[in-house]
């Protein structure tokens, strides 16, 4: 017996010294891995990530390393951070076939229980199904079918601004949060409390919290996910307990709801869950049970609220923030709207040809700060090489948005400022604006969104709400800083947030209406249409 364990364990040991030595001949014939600080024994650089603003510290160590593409480890994992134009399309783009799919995150996926989700899946058939729905959806020729849905609310949001001036964030809130609930389930989000927007708000938060880099130490080492919750630092499994089901209990509610109206006959809205269960194949006759093909819709209904209303909200504060900080940019973008639309309407969406400073301004606040610095991660499903350089299969790759658009090479010296000028040639022609949009400079808005199979499906209304949104406060408001109890103004200061996105901490301002023509303006919008009269009233 001792004979015959003798002989295994040399077995074992001779397979393990010939994997070693396979693997030390494999590394050696591979070219190096990108450049990246000194890594530590199994932690790797754990201790080098910072806690705040990676994307600042990545572009530092582009500078330290003179690379655009830099490599760190921890716990055995491999990561890879993008820090110019160049690398990151030439990898998420012109290799979007390998470099499509998610790392996977334990905490949300395994422990939360966010399964379904569209944002985290990897690429494959089932994405793609979700994807399809919302191609259909939000197609760019598609455009014009959700702009009643936001002019409706912003009516009530304007109407909102002038009443409470000063919950201008939860105004903005409600703005995001209905018109996304109406284009997905048909839904009259009337009440500032309304369930549904807290519901999904409330799931919202959930996602951007828990993939906050680092937040928990179990997406760095996934067995942890099965220590026991009483387990000594271990309340991480407390938490997941308690975010579990959130997700389900605000995507479920409001899709039934359509479900059950269609089978009934008693639908009146039009929506996006309505139109894609009107074309289901094979649909479940059950009001409360769903067929495969519905839940999938349901799913993606769902992630339209989570991608698209936060992300809105920090994007539309950084504009807020910047019109404090750069108070000449508001009064030239108000004397544009002026000339161009001027004091007897509002702003339209066939306007923006002709006002390509507030184009500018949006397009600023993009570049300035944007929301998502380093997007959402990608993972490249097969090893690769890139200048030169070998990139491990499943490595983590992060497209450092937030370096890429402040690259003083491609938007100059002052790049780390906000200045819609630079969007800007002078209109020569003596026919329309004195401006004209700067075409060769790179639009942040091809950036901002993601890159290639997993860019934003709804980049174009997004973009169109920013518009009117930022039109139309600019148009009828003034935004200045407050005046504290001594009567002095508040000096507004440009300080963010970095979790997942790159948010405004909070600040306060003073909005009010330029002129009492640009308040009964307000006004009229909400009595010539009688439906949003009756939502405001309501509220």
């Amino acid at each position: 017996m001792e004979s015959a364990a003798r002989i295994i364990a040399a077995i074992c040991a001779s397979l393990i010294f010939l994997s070693w030595f396979r693997h030390l001949t494999a590394a050696s014939k591979r070219p190096p891995l990108p450049p990246g600080p000194k890594k530590l024994p199994f932690i790797g650089n754990l201790l080098d990530l910072p806690r705040c603003a990676p994307w600042v510290t990545f572009a530092k160590w582009a500078e330290q390393f003179d690379s655009d593409i830099i490599h760190y480890e921890v716990a055995g994992s491999h990561y890879i951070v993008l820090n110019s134009y160049e690398a990151a399309t030439d990898l998420l783009d012109k290799k979007s076939l390998i470099y499509s799919s998610r790392p996977h995150a334990t905490m949300l996926e395994d422990l939360v229980g966010w399964k379904g989700d569209m944002v985290l899946m990897s690429y494959g058939n089932h994405l793609k199904a979700h994807r399809r729905l919302l191609h259909q959806e939000f197609h760019p020729f598609n455009s014009s079918l959700h702009r009643p849905h936001e002019k409706k609310n912003l009516r009530v949001f304007m109407n909102r601004m002038l009443d409470k001036p000063s919950q201008w964030e939860e105004h903005i809130r409600h703005l995001l949060g209905s018109t996304i609930l109406a284009i997905a389930y048909g839904l009259n989000a009337q009440a500032h409390d309304d369930p549904d927007i807290t519901a999904a708000q409330n799931m919202t938060d959930v996602f951007t919290a828990t993939l906050v880099p680092g937040a928990f130490l179990v997406d760095i080492f996934p067995f942890l996910k099965y220590v026991p919750s009483w387990f000594p630092g271990a309340s991480f499994q407390q938490q997941a307990k308690a975010w579990n089901g959130i997700r389900e209990a605000s995507i479920a509610p409001p899709f039934m709801r359509v479900k059950s109206a269609m089978l009934q006959g008693t639908s009146t809205e039009d929506s996006f869950s309505l139109r894609c269960l009107q074309n289901a194949i094979n649909p479940d006759p059950r009001p409360d049970h769903l067929s495969e093909e519905e839940q999938i819709i349901k799913e993606t209904a769902g992630t339209m609220f989570e991608g698209g209303a936060d992300t809105a909200l920090t994007a539309l504060s950084t504009f807020i923030l910047a019109m404090l900080c750069f108070p000449g940019t508001q009064t030239t973008a108000q004397e544009e709207l002026d000339r161009v639309v001027g004091d007897q309407d509002l702003p339209d969406y066939e306007d923006q040809d002709s006002l390509p400073y507030i184009t500018a301004i949006m397009y600023e606040c993009f570049r300035w700060q944007t929301v998502t610095p380093l997007v959402v991660p990608h993972r490249v499903e097969t090893e690769d090489t890139y200048k030169g350089y070998y990139i491990p299969a499943n490595t983590t790759v992060l497209p450092n948005v937030w370096a890429i658009l402040r690259d003083p090479k491609t938007y100059g010296p002052d790049a780390h400022l906000f200045n819609p000028n630079r969007w800007l040639l002078k209109n020569d022609s003596g026919e329309g604006s004195q401006w004209k949009l700067n075409t060769t400079m790179r639009s942040p808005l091809g950036l901002s969104f993601g890159f290639s199979r997993r860019v934003c499906p709804g980049k174009h209304m997004a973009i169109s709400l920013f518009y009117i949104t930022v039109a139309s406060l600019l148009h009828c408001f003034n935004i200045t800083p407050a005046i504290d109890k001594n009567g002095k103004e508040i000096t507004p200061t440009v300080e963010y947030v970095a979790t997942l996105q790159n948010r405004p901490a909070p600040f306060t301002c003073s909005i009010k209406h330029r002129s009492a023509k640009h308040k009964a303006m307000i006004k009229e919008m909400i009595t010539g249409d009688s439906e949003p009269e009756q939502m405001s009233n309501k509220s």
